[in-house]
């Protein structure tokens, strides 16, 4: 853990005068979320391995703040990243650009992108930048969305899409499983 915060600490110092670290459109800092992402990620295997010695306040706190990241990161793929840029220009600042990801998710899903003032003339100025932040920003959507690929490929790549993901909840139920034998 401490040599995972050092490098931490190495890369923020490191960084810290650089002149374009804003990241530009992104969440944080592109050049130290990484090894910050890393440094954090060691709590999880922490967690999972002294999870009886632990309070059951703290044990709970600790998985809802890993379920509130995964949602977080996955959030950020949702859409093409300069949708929320695009809507500050008709919502204004402060915007609390998680949340308004989560509405956008939510208005998506739900088809009332418009109905909920989240379109705005700017969002249609740049063709590309159109076609990509109304679509789901994952390949298989994408392809779909775009109209260049052939309808067999955009198929094919929903099926390999659907079989990691199933694969994913399979691998995450069986480690549920494990850790409940455990306990």
């Amino acid at each position: 853990m401490l040599t995972a915060f050092l490098l931490l600490l190495g890369y923020i110092a490191f960084y810290a005068k650089y002149t374009v670290w804003s990241g530009d459109f992104a969440w944080g800092d592109r050049y130290v979320s990484t090894a910050a992402e890393l440094a954090a990620f060691i709590s999880v295997p922490l967690l999972l391995r002294y999870r009886v010695q632990l309070r059951k306040p703290i044990w709970i706190l600790g998985i809802i703040l890993i379920v509130l990241s995964a949602c977080t990161q996955i959030a950020s793929l949702a859409f093409w990243l300069p949708l929320e840029i695009y809507q500050m220009e008709t919502l204004g600042h402060p915007t609390f650009v998680i949340a308004l990801r989560f509405k956008n998710i939510v208005a998506f899903a739900l088809g009332k992108m418009d109905q909920w003032g989240l379109t705005n003339h700017a969002m249609m100025e740049d063709d590309w930048d159109y076609v990509h932040i109304t679509t789901w920003n994952f390949l298989p959507f994408l392809l779909r969305r775009v109209g260049e690929a052939p309808a067999w490929v955009v198929r094919i790549t929903l099926i390999v899409w659907g079989i990691s993901i199933a694969a994913f909840a399979g691998t995450l139920w069986r480690l549920a499983r494990l850790l409940r034998r455990q306990s």
